[in-house]
């Protein structure tokens, strides 16, 4: 699978790109939401993960562009983050999955192989 990942902390772009590269899959890292909304796009991104707090726009932002963008609506979506509200911003946006920060990469792996059955 090809997964984007929004976050603007870079520490947490290595290590989720380097757990999917092990894991088999081809990850597509942003650090900007705006780069990301520019790039991707249905038929480059099978999977999109994107934090929820950043600096240059917050996730329910870039999540609702992407739900309203007609190349982007139907990518799956798991929203991550600390963030108490989680659950009912992911509902709100039409996410498919949540992660919660601190997250276990075992739990991140059981979301994307939900999305491959």
């Amino acid at each position: 699978m090809r997964i984007a990942v929004i976050d603007d902390e870079k520490g947490i772009l290595l290590s989720v790109s380097l757990f999917l590269e092990l894991e088999g899959h081809t990850p597509l890292t942003f650090s900007s939401p705006l780069e990301a909304l520019k790039s991707i796009n249905g038929e480059n991104v099978d999977l999109i993960i994107l934090d929820m707090r950043m600096p240059e726009m917050n996730g329910e932002r870039v999540a609702n562009l992407l739900k309203a963008n007609p190349e982007t609506r139907n990518i799956p979506l798991i929203l991550f983050s600390a963030h108490e509200s989680l659950p009912e911003v992911a509902e709100r946006v039409g996410a498919q999955g949540i992660l919660e920060k601190p997250f276990h990469f075992e739990k991140l792996n059981d979301l994307i192989n939900s999305f491959l059955q």
